[in-house]
């Protein structure tokens, strides 16, 4: 039998939820690696495909030399619409996660009101003017660490139930402290 780790000390976050804060949280909870570069490239690869069938089916009659600058044109142009592609999808995305984030405040109003967070060894107890809840470690086994918070989350999907432990509210425990508690507890999401 294994022996039980050592109860860690309670680290305490004092804080009000800002909008920014939220909108970090929608933003690494609907984060995906890979899903941000897919249509891009899709896109240019789309484009190079055609822009070489069209040259090496001969559709248009160029000598060797023409035609290798077309295929490079048509590559430099696919580049750059993989560029816009990516510069419209992430401001979408800023827009989208604003939107978001301005939704949950206006729905639940006692989120910008000044919290109390306890992290311990059972989970967290959140404590406000309006709510008093402690949330178990099970009910969110993962989380993410961006620069501003840690947002807990209930699963790994796109919908899933968050917390958002902003980086600033911590008293007088460190991020280390933070960070070693929730690796104890959570595993933090790939």
């Amino acid at each position: 039998m294994l022996p039980e780790p050592a109860p860690t000390d309670p680290i305490r976050l004092d804080y009000a939820l800002t909008p920014d804060d939220l909108r970090d949280g929608v933003a690494a909870q609907q984060r995906r690696g890979w899903v941000r570069w897919l249509v891009p490239i899709l896109a240019v690869a789309v484009l190079a495909a055609v822009v070489e069938g069209l040259v090496s089916a001969e559709v248009w009659e160029f000598p060797t030399d023409a035609a290798a600058i077309v295929v490079g044109l048509g590559l430099v142009l696919a580049a750059i619409i993989g560029g816009i592609a990516v510069l419209l999808a992430r401001l979408a995305l800023a827009a989208t996660y604003r939107w978001q984030a301005h939704l949950l405040v206006r729905g639940n109003p006692w989120l910008s009101q000044p919290i109390q967070a306890m992290v311990t060894d059972t989970g967290i107890h959140l404590r406000s003017a309006a709510v008093d809840a402690t949330i178990a470690w099970s009910h969110h086994p993962f989380y993410i660490e961006t620069d501003r918070s840690f947002v807990l989350l209930a699963s790994k999907g796109l919908a899933a139930t968050s917390v958002v432990l902003p980086k600033r509210g911590l008293v007088e425990a460190g991020l280390s402290q933070l960070r070693a508690m929730l690796a104890t507890h959570v595993r933090e999401r790939p």
